[in-house]
């Protein structure tokens, strides 16, 4: 049975937000039908615990109807009555919600206010307020522009005096505006063009650039023209690594000044760039990326809506185990186990866990951990025997490496989620595995020149091929055998 959209958007708040909306709509200056007090309430009963209760929109009408009958007969049930209540209770959620948001705008609550002093004629404290606010500069151009138009609506066309400098500011705050939303949407046009070959106009481009250049002496400063310049100096030339240099100090500077949403999308670009670097094997991007993340995590810039999504989890525990950075590691593991969405929770939990016990040779741990994941996803299940591989070839139990290699060989001949690429990079790790398993043994009753010829055959399979997952693990081993 399909639930009604306000089930579903009352769903995806977080537990904060949905006691606020449970105040909204208990506010008599909101609200003042009892009955969308009851249907709040009745919401709030179906989703207190771990898992959410189903919509019955029978409950749902004795919750909201009988309440305001106490001691009489239970109301017959009227789907067109509890629709149209439902119905109110949404619009509600759409005020609730367009209030939140207005709310996390400080600025334009001012704006807006001083529209309204002037709008009702009164003069004297409109003047208060923006004499008050004319000193603070506002981080949202836009904002700014329309408030130094007000103020020069009130101070010149009003009165006839005074002088430019509002109507100047204002000039300025609208070519700011300009200058960063263009930037912003180059940044995004360009890297569609790389990432997935769509066409630009590349006149209107070199036009933009060409006015850019000219305004950054005057503008370069300007925080959303900081960030996004040297984006876009990268997406324009992704071998070039100078405009790096000095990009985060500036980033954990500014980042905090962007609505969430374009905070995100920022991230985003720094982490591509950060990911791109690392395949290519410069792995002083690992620290960078490790820092990053660290900084962000806080200003919930890594969630995906309200969680933080298991791969991104994921992502920072390998970035993490990688550096050796243990201690902090494991705790946000712990710290951020419900941050991940409840059913991926304790699937990633548990794998990442055993990666980091793994990592720091707490091998009983990491086995009891890897025994509790549901292997459900794909990506879980061939990252789980790959540490079971690493296991068993450095513990040398050489019959669970065959009996590995062979459950994982029929895995992926199963498995019609993966691609043939995907396929080919475990099935030549745990081939490749084993046959360095097998020289390793071999070395001391083997003639030495043989043994080296063979070494090196492999070695060269190895190194050429770029389909092989664990690479660097593996070419690590190799050297430890030779």
């Amino acid at each position: 049975m399909a639930q009604p959209k306000l089930i579903t958007i009352y769903g995806a708040l977080s537990e904060r937000e949905r006691e606020r909306f449970g105040e909204f709509v208990r506010s008599p200056f909101h609200n003042k039908r009892s009955k969308l007090i009851n249907l709040v309430a009745h919401l709030e009963v179906m989703f207190a615990g771990e898992e959410p209760k189903i919509w019955d929109k029978h409950e749902a009408y004795q919750c909201v109807f009988e309440a305001d009958t106490p001691g009489k007969k239970r109301p017959a049930f009227d789907e067109l009555q509890l629709n149209n209540v439902v119905s109110d209770l949404f619009r509600l959620m759409e005020d609730f919600l367009a209030w939140q948001q207005f709310s996390r705008q400080p600025e334009w609550r001012d704006v807006m206010m001083v529209e309204h002093l002037l709008s009702s004629s009164m003069l004297e404290q409109a003047d208060k307020v923006i004499r008050k606010k004319a000193s603070n500069e506002m981080s949202d151009a836009y904002a700014q522009y329309r408030f130094n138009q007000l103020a020069d609506q009130h101070f010149f066309q009003r009165s006839r005096k005074g002088d430019n400098r509002y109507l100047i500011q204002g000039q300025q705050s609208l070519e700011i505006y300009f200058l960063a939303n263009q930037l912003r949407i180059w940044c995004e046009l360009i890297n569609r063009a790389n990432v997935l070959s769509l066409a630009y106009d590349k006149q209107q481009f070199a036009d933009f650039e060409q006015y850019l250049l000219l305004s950054l002496p005057k503008y370069g400063n300007q925080p959303t023209i900081s960030i996004y310049w040297p984006i876009l100096t990268w997406l324009r030339d992704q071998e070039n690594d100078t405009w790096f240099i000095g990009f985060k100090e500036k980033l954990f500077q500014h980042i905090q000044e962007f609505p969430e949403q374009e905070g995100k999308d920022i991230i985003a670009y720094v982490q591509n760039y950060c990911v791109k670097r690392i395949n290519e094997g410069k792995n002083a991007f690992l620290r960078e990326w490790y820092e990053i993340a660290q900084y962000m995590l806080p200003l919930r810039l890594l969630h995906e809506g309200q969680w933080i999504s298991q791969w991104t989890y994921k992502n920072i525990v390998t970035a993490g185990v990688r550096l050796k950075e243990f201690a902090w590691t494991e705790q946000f593991a712990h710290d951020y186990y419900t941050a991940l969405s409840q059913e991926e929770r304790d699937n990633a939990y548990q794998y990442n866990l055993a990666v980091i016990y793994y990592e720091k040779h707490d091998i009983d741990r990491a086995m009891q951990l890897l025994n509790r994941v549901h292997f459900s996803d794909p990506n879980y299940y061939l990252d789980a025997k790959t540490i079971l591989l690493k296991i068993y070839y450095e513990h040398n139990a050489f019959e669970a490496l065959i009996s590995l290699r062979d459950t994982v060989k029929i895995y992926l001949l199963r498995e019609k989620l993966l691609s043939r690429s995907q396929q080919m990079l475990y099935k030549n790790l745990f081939s490749l595995t084993l046959k360095l398993y097998k020289l390793r043994l071999e070395k001391e009753s083997t003639d030495p020149e043989k043994w080296r010829k063979q070494f090196e055959v492999l070695k060269k399979g190895i190194s050429e091929n770029n389909l092989v997952a664990n690479k660097g693990w593996l070419m690590g081993k190799m050297e430890e055998v030779n």
